[in-house]
């Protein structure tokens, strides 16, 4: 059997045409020119015998024709440590079929990292590349581009040249600090990668440096008309352009500081026993010159009746110590400072004193006291014996006392000159009352201290009855019921009795028992 045909023309396919002469198959490559899929019908005559005279029914061959991708070479530049992305699109001569997909293997290059093949499909081709030296460096890809919904139409490779620029660097640059009135040293600017242009910006003009250039920058006088350091911070910005692609590396920042200098007049503070002084003189120009950042070194001339004093070699923002005055009257401390300002500490001001008088505080340490139940206790502390207490020194305690068992009686107090109180035990033990104590002498608040009394119980017992027969023993042996009947342990007990004459047992007891009980006969 042979087969002829003919075939409805599809524009956008090449490659079909017409077959008058016998064949043995059904057979034509076909191309599709565009990136979707197209169909070409053929209508076949079969034929059959020596002659050629047997002709059969005629059928159709329907021919699917997927489209493969058609993709040219293809360039990107980036800067290190950025991606490239290439999609191509279908337009012109190139076909990229609905959901084509890549892969590819890439030419390893020792100066960038980044690079790697991929055997699985992507939407696109795109990695992230960096640049490790400070040249230019390329990486080639070999892509293979693949459609149809098994992905078996592949096209013919193509490369992706990928053109990696390096991201230049600015070499550290150091910061300076000048006074008012110095030279500022020029700045050459330096970096990694060859033919970068450096820009920098400065945000404070004041200092005498103009708010922008190209290059190194010259030296000039540092300016400062105000009271408190300027610092401009410059701001380097390096630039390498290649392919039109402007690569713009890390900014460098150094900064240039302007120091004015310190004038201080003598000072004074007063402050209590065991607590810190603080100067921080503040700006009052002319007078008083103090620049932002202003430091303060010291020497003190020691009073053996105070610690706490010393010299200080180390600049600080401010002049403070705790002092703690030994005494129960004022002592005075005197402190000669160096004020410095500027970021280098070279700028150093005229000295000043700071005369500190330190007065006394009490410090008392806890107290105890022991009394009875609705008997007041007193505790007067007195200077001396570890105890500081300064002439007319005052006591309070702002909260009730801290009672157990339930003590009443506990009350405020200010302004007392001994710590005192009458407080009742409702219970048959011993419990415990406790004060703190705040002690004011003058202005001086001192730490708090304890006052812990202990509130003895005392006896309490109802009128009590008992029936006897004559002859026989009563006991009566109160036990506790507390608020109604309060019996501490220990408890004894005495007593005298009203004589009947028409019973004999009865006698006074001078001597304490522990119950209540004689033998009676009436």
């Amino acid at each position: 059997t042979t087969y002829t045909w003919t075939v409805a023309t599809n524009t956008n396919v090449t490659g079909q045409s017409n077959q008058s002469t016998g064949q043995s198959s059904i057979s034509q490559t076909l191309t599709n020119t565009t990136n979707a899929v197209q169909t070409v019908v053929y209508t076949v005559t079969p034929t059959s015998g020596d002659a050629g005279n047997c002709v059969g029914t005629n059928f159709t061959v329907t021919v699917t024709v997927n489209p493969t991708p058609v993709i040219a070479n293809k360039t990107s530049t980036i800067c290190s440590g950025s991606a490239f992305t290439i999609t191509p699109s279908n337009s012109g001569s190139e076909i990229v079929p609905t959901s084509t997909t890549y892969t590819w293997t890439v030419v390893p290059n020792a100066d960038v990292t980044g690079e790697t093949d991929q055997t699985v499909g992507q939407s696109n081709i795109s990695q992230t590349l960096t640049n490790t030296s400070n040249t230019v460096q390329t990486v080639v890809y070999t892509v293979t581009p693949r459609s149809g919904a098994a992905g078996n139409c592949v096209g013919s490779t193509f490369t992706v040249t990928v053109t990696v620029n390096p991201r230049p660097t600015v070499d550290a640059i150091s910061n300076q600090a000048v006074c008012a009135g110095s030279t500022v040293s020029g700045v050459t600017i330096t970096g990694s990668v060859a033919s970068t242009v450096y820009t920098w910006a400065n945000n404070t003009t004041s200092i005498g440096l103009g708010a922008s250039g190209t290059g190194n920058i010259t030296s000039f006088t540092g300016t400062n008309v105000t009271n408190i350091p300027v610092v401009a911070t410059v701001t380097v910005t390096p630039t390498y352009t290649n392919n039109s692609v402007a690569c713009v590396g890390s900014t460098s920042t150094f900064t240039i500081t302007i120091n004015p200098r310190p004038v201080v007049p003598n000072q004074t503070a007063t402050i209590c026993s065991g607590t810190a002084f603080t100067t921080a003189p503040t700006n009052n120009a002319p007078t008083t010159i103090i620049p932002s950042g202003t430091t303060y070194t010291w020497t003190v001339v020691d009073n053996t009746n105070v610690t706490g004093d010393e010299d200080q070699g180390v600049g600080q923002s401010n002049i403070s110590q705790t002092l703690t005055n030994l005494t129960n009257t004022a002592q005075t401390v005197v402190y000669t400072v160096t004020p410095t300002s500027g970021a280098a500490g070279n700028c150093v001001g005229s000295t000043f004193t700071v005369t500190v008088t330190v007065s006394p505080r009490a410090s008392i340490a806890n107290k105890t006291a022991s009394t009875c139940s609705g008997t007041g206790f007193t505790v007067t502390p007195s200077n001396g014996g570890g105890d500081i207490v300064p002439t007319g020194t005052t006591y309070a305690w702002s909260a009730l006392p801290v009672v157990t068992g339930g003590l009443t009686g506990g009350a405020t107090a200010t302004g007392q000159s001994s710590i005192n109180g009458t407080l009742t035990n409702p219970t048959n033990t011993a419990q415990t009352a406790t004060y703190t104590v705040t002690p004011t002498s003058g202005s001086c608040t001192g730490p708090t201290f304890t006052v812990v009394a202990t509130i003895n119980p005392r006896p309490v017992v109802p009128n009590q009855t008992a029936t006897i027969c004559s002859g026989t023993a009563f006991t009566t042996s109160p036990t506790n019921n507390a608020p109604t009947t309060i019996i501490p342990s220990g408890t004894t007990y005495t007593w005298t009795v009203a004589t009947n004459t028409n019973v004999t047992g009865q006698s006074n007891q001078s001597t304490g028992q522990s119950s209540i009980s004689q033998t009676l006969t009436n």
